[in-house]
């Protein structure tokens, strides 16, 4: 995410009334309540999964049934 034309982290989000966003900015510091209209996402910033080829895959790898 930007904000204010720096990058920022969301760390937290109200849940009450319009949303609102705790962000921590590049340089450390915390921004609290900023609102959802002075967030920009960045273009592949990582908040989407990856595609299905760059996640390991679920077969437990070629040790199957202990050390050898």
């Amino acid at each position: 995410m930007r904000f204010a034309g720096q990058e920022a982290l969301v760390v937290a989000r109200t849940l009450a009334g319009e949303p609102t966003y705790d962000i921590r900015l590049a340089d450390g510091r915390l921004i609290k309540y900023a609102a959802e209209s002075d967030l920009e996402p960045i273009e592949g910033d990582g908040s989407e999964p990856p595609p299905a080829s760059a996640r390991p895959s679920r077969s437990g790898g070629s040790n199957q049934g202990g050390m050898q």
